[in-house]
């Protein structure tokens, strides 16, 4: 009769392992999954950041470019408005860098 209570309790005693080790392989499993789900978002916002930054880069160029382009037309118009004699309008802004960054250039 003792071997029946003993097993029994084994077999209690088995279960509740099988248990508590499932329930920690779940938890790993879901920790895992979690992880895995945010190293994929990493990875995507360092894609967009990548494309973004090379958006910006080539909208800078395109601004560097209008801008020397606007430069060359400003002293254009400058020289074509005093040939006719007209009154050259004053600036808003400083005309020394317009032809600073233009003797760089």
């Amino acid at each position: 009769m003792h071997w029946w209570i003993a097993t029994v309790v084994c077999i209690c005693i088995a279960l509740v392992i099988q248990y508590l080790c499932s329930s920690k392989l779940l938890r790993m499993k879901q920790q895992i999954s979690i992880k895995n789900m945010a190293l994929r978002e990493a990875r995507e916002e360092g894609a967009s950041l990548e494309a973004q930054a090379k958006d910006l880069t080539n909208q800078q160029k395109s601004l560097t470019h209008s801008i020397d382009r606007l430069r060359v037309d400003i002293k254009r118009m400058r020289g074509q408005i005093k040939e006719k004699g007209l009154p050259v309008p004053e600036a808003e802004f400083s005309l020394d860098e317009l032809e600073v960054e233009s003797d760089e250039a």
